[in-house]
């Protein structure tokens, strides 16, 4: 009966256990600025600073019509990026961060039909 009695402690304490969020911290080679420029339906420069836990956050400036958007995602451990562009899910910015400080991937905008191709270096 005893026995009984504890097993809502211990699945409560496991069940906390299972809950808890672990931040994984990247390689050192890839956390810190990216920049570099994007082609295709829309053209124009991008800049991005990846943190320590693979999170990424920047900025987008088209040439055409030099309107801002914000970049913010994720890069795992072994520089896969992926990432949005705005405020919504309809435009994505994906790709390979490379340990050789190449950076390259492709860009769509579902919303507008456009879509194009991106690389940069780590500054």
């Amino acid at each position: 009966m005893k026995k009984l009695m504890y097993l809502p402690i211990v699945m409560g304490m496991l069940l906390n256990l299972s809950c808890e969020s672990e931040e994984v911290e990247i390689s050192s080679n890839l956390s810190g600025t990216w920049n570099g420029s994007y082609s295709g339906d829309d053209r124009g420069v991008w800049v991005v600073t990846v943190d320590n836990n693979g999170n990424v956050n920047g900025t987008a400036t088209s040439s055409f019509t030099n309107d801002s958007s914000p970049i913010s995602g994720t890069v795992s451990d072994n520089g896969a990026l992926s990432a949005t562009l705005g405020n919504t899910t309809d435009r994505e910015f994906v790709g390979q961060l490379k340990e050789n400080n190449e950076a390259i991937g492709t860009w769509i905008d579902s919303g507008r039909d456009f879509e194009g191709t991106w690389e940069g270096t780590k500054q």
